[in-house]
């Protein structure tokens, strides 16, 4: 009698044997699949050649095929930004298992998108973008039952009417519309229940937004930036976002009706608000603890920066606040995670405050900040690589520590009142490319030190006071005259083509 150690130890050896000969069995292409991808590629145009590997007998190894690894059936293909023109053949219809389609960053020449694509019911995500389909959108696609993923951004595609928002895509998580010529109302978005990421911007949408779209529970990512969307936003139209990450509505005629002491039910890293109405601070924005960028540009904010915009969290990285009538002062933000600040054309008063360390990007223009500069020589900021400090009342002598911003390629001091002699410093800037330092009371010489920055391309001091002397000054590859009756002396110009 077998015991039950031997019956173990044999049904053992056999699970072994077979995992061994399933790893040694080599899954082939399908030849029907293999015939149809070379019909495919037969009525296009591949002058980049990317397309070069479809010669082989086993097309699972060809460029951007993928199949399973059990079936042999194609599952994948991906021919994005592979230069092809041409025409999109029906022989497609013969990967009956294909799941993946991405034709993107081609150029297709204006066709319409082929409607028998409508026919691959099994396709979970079909990326068009950026492939140059012009026309309306082939009402077939609205058979695609089983897409999670849609992508039809940055082409000139229109709606003559909205039948894709007609059709129930209840698996459908990504829509990207963006950047394509439709009009109209935007339409009611609750056939899409499972949307995790929603990009209609740089359409032109007209009328208000739906409230229906605060029913999107799963929405982390809502962009309808740049369209023309006007009226009223309120507490309802986020009623039960609550995996909301990303909101932007930036560049619409949008008025934002929030009560002051609304707590959202969303916890965002990226707020883009630019173009809209705001009228004051709106203090939602203390709540979110997980920020990243924020940006409040040109959003007829007429108030007093609050106390609690400098405070924070760490995770804030991008501040745009410029073109708006916000007044007070810029406390210290030295020890804040800052890398671009943008604080221009407002009514910020005071002096200037020592700069977050790790900042690359900071304006602050436009202003009525006064007095001297020199609080930017406290500490090193090896990151900085834009500083505008232009059209304020700024005054006494620029400091002499420019080798402490060794990054620098944009400076720019016009129109304040600083005066004295040009910084030797300015040389240690080897990146340097723009200096402005027009409309100012600056006097001596141009700095020989400035010969050593070899990127330098233009340098506009024009409005200053000069000593009367006559010369040239070689700086790269140019030869400024320098006048010797100029005592204001104009001197704008570019030092290479």
């Amino acid at each position: 009698m077998i015991s039950k150690k031997t019956i173990a130890i044999k049904f053992l050896l056999l699970l072994l044997l077979c995992v061994f000969a399933s790893g040694d069995a080599e899954v082939r292409c399908i030849e029907r699949e293999r015939e149809a991808l070379l019909s495919f590629k037969n009525g296009l145009i591949d002058d980049d050649s990317s397309l070069s590997s479809w010669r082989r007998d086993e097309c699972c190894e060809w460029h951007g095929v993928e199949c399973s690894n059990t079936t042999g059936h194609v599952i994948t293909l991906q021919c994005d930004n592979c230069g092809l023109q041409g025409e999109i053949g029906s022989s497609l219809l013969e990967l009956h298992h294909l799941i993946d389609l991405d034709l993107s960053m081609n150029d297709f020449g204006g066709i319409q998108i082929p409607g028998f694509i409508g026919s691959m019911k099994q396709l979970q995500h079909l990326f068009l973008s950026r492939s140059n389909f012009s026309g309306s959108i082939p009402p077939q696609l609205g058979n695609l039952t089983n897409l999670r993923s849609l992508d039809l951004s940055y082409n000139p595609l229109s709606l003559i009417s909205p039948f894709i928002f007609g059709f129930v895509f209840g698996s459908l998580e990504t829509m990207d519309l963006s950047y394509n010529q439709f009009t109209g109302l935007m339409p009611d978005l609750r056939a899409f229940p499972s949307l995790i990421n929603l990009d209609l911007s740089g359409n032109n949408f007209t009328g208000s937004i739906p409230v229906s779209i605060g029913q999107l529970s799963k929405l982390q990512v809502l962009d309808l930036s740049r369209n023309s969307l006007e009226g009223l936003v309120s507490e309802s139209h986020f009623s039960k976002l609550h995996k909301l990450k990303t909101l932007d509505l930036s560049f619409n005629s949008l008025i934002l009706d929030i009560a002051p002491d609304w707590s959202p039910p969303f916890q965002l890293n990226y707020i883009y608000l630019a173009g809209c109405s705001l009228g004051s601070f709106p203090k939602w924005i203390q709540t979110q603890m997980n920020l990243s960028h924020l940006d409040l540009r040109g959003a007829n904010i007429t108030d007093e920066a609050p106390r609690w915009l400098w405070n924070m969290p760490s995770s804030l990285h991008r501040l745009y606040l410029s073109d708006n009538q916000i007044s007070g002062t810029v406390p210290n933000l030295s020890s804040t995670s800052i890398k671009l600040i943008d604080l221009s054309y407002n009514q910020f008063s005071g002096h200037i405050p020592p700069f977050p360390i790790n900042a690359s990007i900071i304006l602050l223009s436009g202003n009525m900040l006064s007095g001297a500069i020199s609080s930017i020589c406290k500490t090193r900021k090896a990151s900085l690589n834009y500083l505008d400090l232009s059209n304020n009342q700024l005054e006494g002598e620029v400091p002499n520590c420019w080798e402490k911003m060794p990054k620098l390629y944009t400076l720019n001091l016009a129109n304040n009142s600083f005066s004295g002699e040009i910084p030797l410093s300015l040389g240690d800037i080897r990146d340097l490319t723009i200096l402005r330092m027009h409309g100012n009371h600056f006097s001596g010489e141009l700095p020989n030190s400035l010969r050593f920055c070899q990127r330098l391309r233009f340098i506009d001091v024009e409005g200053n006071k000069i000593p009367t002397w006559i010369g040239f000054v070689e700086i790269n590859c140019m030869e400024v005259f320098l006048p010797r009756y100029a005592i204001l002396l104009i001197f704008k110009f570019w030092i290479c083509p």
